[in-house]
């Protein structure tokens, strides 16, 4: 549903009434197949009066939407459903009991990969590694966000000369598996144990942020799970708040597959780079980190299962270096699927999911002259989608590793490293 205005519906005062929690008591995804111009018409049209929130939009027609759906509003939707003669099933029967499944009994006091982590607990580890690797682990911060939190990153480097690879994670509050996996890459290049890990910690400098948003994934911790923007106020009114910060980037801003409705979920800021933590991580890559250093460009997000490379504006044509993309993307999947089977799909996001411009990995290969950017869409193929359980970080993770061995044999054939 392409062009829609994104709402995460609001419970209560919502967005007014600082933290107030919003639940989503028997709230519903459904799985909706669009076959027709006019079903995609339909659903647009109603999207506001049935408080309709997309998790996943169809790229063109014969294609899923997962949508979300207030009780207030199913009996209407189903009804509308049929009526046009949907095919749909039923993903999620009541999304508060998978949120509240995500909830620890206790939380740990170390990082373990076995629950999901707040910021502040991602911090406090992140102190813990500096301390303990300090020849090893450069920490850096890119600056403030709107909030007022610090955005802190690290460099992992084991000798000089190094290319490097730079990962932004949990640019989108509510895609928590990212920062969880990416922590837990961290963790296997301080102390790799296996030749392939071994070999790209010290051949390859990593330059990580685990968390991007860290507004919008504060929020999401305390008061609303599924929040996806940052938490700039977006309008006069304060009554919409939030950037969709992998809309808000400098190259073909505001094109395509972006808004410029501020309640929209894909709403594109005011302006390029309106945001602080878009403004400020660009500004970082560009002062401190040398020219042609960065040969691989990564924006972890989560769902579908994809590897998304340029151009996401059109798919009409490939950018230069394309053949190389999609050999590199080829080097991840194989390698990601030996260990449990899970197939990731590639291409450019204009082919493969749908348009966008103003995105990271955009900007990464326009402006930067970067060979390899992607976005990486992590597990699943929708079943839970952005509410994977606990128990699923271990694999996704490790998984994910296995892909970036994999990523960078294929880059070194590829003639990028």
């Amino acid at each position: 549903m392409k062009g829609l205005i994104l709402l995460i519906v609001l419970i209560g005062c919502g967005l007014v009434c600082g933290l107030e929690s919003v639940r989503y008591e028997n709230y519903k995804v459904y799985q909706v197949r669009i076959d027709t111009a006019n079903q995609y018409k339909v659903l647009s049209n109603q999207e506001k009066q049935l408080k309709l929130s997309s998790w996943r939009e169809a790229r063109q027609l014969g294609e899923y939407s997962d949508i979300m759906v207030p009780p207030s509003s199913q009996e209407q939707f189903e009804q509308l459903l049929n009526n046009f003669k949907f095919e749909y099933t039923l993903k999620i029967a009541n999304v508060q009991e998978i949120i509240d499944q995500q909830i620890p009994k206790q939380r740990s006091s170390s990082m373990d990969w076995t629950q999901y982590h707040t910021l502040e607990e991602i911090y406090d580890w992140l102190d813990v590694i500096e301390a303990r690797y300090p020849n090893i682990v450069t920490p850096f911060t890119i600056g403030q966000s709107y909030e007022n939190r610090t955005i802190r990153g690290i460099k992992i480097s084991y000798k000089e000369g190094n290319p490097a690879v730079f990962i932004e994670s949990n640019i989108h509050a509510r895609e928590w598996i990212t920062s969880a996996t990416i922590t837990y890459f961290i963790d296997e290049l301080l102390v790799p144990r296996r030749p392939g890990l071994i070999d790209i910690a010290n051949n390859i400098d990593w330059y990580i942020i685990p968390v991007l948003n860290v507004d919008g994934f504060s929020y999401s911790h305390e008061a609303e799970r599924l929040w996806r923007k940052s938490r700039m106020p977006s309008d006069p009114t304060g009554e919409c708040i939030g950037t969709d910060l992998n809309r808000n980037f400098d190259y073909l801003w505001m094109l395509t597959g972006a808004s410029d409705d501020p309640c929209s979920e894909i709403y594109a800021g005011p302006s390029a780079e309106s945001d602080p933590e878009i403004s400020q991580m660009t500004a970082y890559i560009d002062n401190h980190i040398p020219d042609g250093s960065i040969k691989i460009y990564i924006s972890l997000h989560s769902y579908g299962q994809y590897v998304l490379s340029p151009w996401g504006h059109t798919d009409q044509e490939f950018p230069e270096h394309y053949p190389q993309m999609m050999h590199v993307a080829e080097g991840f999947a194989n390698a990601l699927i030996r260990r449990y089977g899970t197939v990731f799909t590639y291409g450019s996001s204009a082919t493969t999911l749908y348009q966008v411009s103003g995105s990271g990995k955009e900007w990464a290969y326009a402006v930067k002259n970067i060979t390899i950017p992607y976005t990486i869409e992590l597990r699943d193929k929708g079943q839970l989608g952005f509410l994977l359980p606990p128990e699923d970080i271990l694999p996704v993770a490790r998984e994910l590793t296995d892909g970036f061995i994999g990523m960078i044999n294929a880059a070194r054939e590829a003639n990028v490293l």
